[in-house]
């Protein structure tokens, strides 16, 4: 992992970005800020834990990278705080290029019978949270001369899962959202890509709501820097919507081939 991440850190040939990453204080996005601030970028980073926030900037001051972290407090189901936090990022960076939409949230368990505040705040988390960072990020990247926003969906976005009703709804609507904006923005100069994640060694699991811990154990994890890796490619090569790994991306072929089969081979892991 550190020659993996010696490889992606190598000078690029572009000017600093000015990147905004949500959910950031953990797993992916946390490995994505680390990745962009190694990379000579500028990176607001917005969550909801201030003490996690001030940790990653000190480890990235620890590790001496060249781009500057800047932790931004909210929550990404208030628009407001989200707005609020688009304009301090202007305030120090004068610019907004690049919006890594990565805070979310899983639940397992019966949609019918589990308790629907659990259902409400996924829902609030993964599709409110994502359309309220992009409204505030969209003015912000048309002011800078165009952008590129990087949206993180899920395998059982494209491939919905039984008793993961509502994470998979909720990230099946990320990637309607992804594709309507490509379309939308492409007068702005503003890229959107949708990146399916598949099984990644973070806290994700045992914060799900429900039914906690790893579903598909024999699935092998990856680690949150590869998937970091692959948003930093995304837009160097402007992918419009890829699968992380080649398992993922067969994991959705399938499930759009044969959907039947797929349906019962998630019943019996996800029931």
């Amino acid at each position: 992992m550190q020659r993996w991440f010696q490889q992606m850190t190598r000078p690029l040939p572009h000017d600093p970005r000015a990147v905004l990453i949500t959910g950031g204080s953990s797993g992916i996005g946390r490995a994505a800020a680390l990745l962009f601030a190694a990379l000579g970028d500028d990176v607001a980073v917005l969550a909801r834990r201030e003490e996690r926030l001030l940790a990653l900037q000190a480890d990235a001051r620890d590790k001496d990278l060249p781009g500057e972290i800047l932790p931004l407090t909210a929550d990404v189901t208030d628009p407001g705080a989200v707005q609020r936090a688009v304009a301090l990022a202007l305030a120090e960076f004068n610019r907004l290029d690049v919006l890594v939409a990565a805070a979310g949230l899983g639940q397992r368990g019966s949609f019918i019978d589990a308790p629907w505040d659990d259902i409400e705040t996924v829902l609030r988390t993964n599709i409110d949270g994502v359309v309220h960072s992009v409204r505030a990020a969209v003015p912000a990247m048309r002011a800078s001369g165009g952008g590129h926003i990087v949206l993180i969906s899920s395998i059982l976005g494209p491939v919905p899962a039984p008793f993961a009703a509502a994470y998979s709804l909720s990230k099946a609507a990320v990637d309607a959202l992804g594709r309507a904006l490509r379309g939308e923005l492409r007068q702005d100069n503003i890229r959107v890509s949708v990146l399916w994640v598949g099984q990644t060694h973070t806290e994700f699991a045992e914060k799900r709501l429900g039914q906690p811990g790893r579903v598909a154990t024999r699935v092998p994890t990856m680690p949150p820097e590869r998937v970091a890796g692959e948003i930093v490619r995304a837009l160097e090569r402007n992918s419009s919507a890829k699968a992380v790994r080649r398992i993922d991306g067969l994991f959705v072929w399938a499930g759009r081939r044969f959907p039947g089969t797929m349906d019962r081979l998630l019943a019996r892991v996800y029931g």
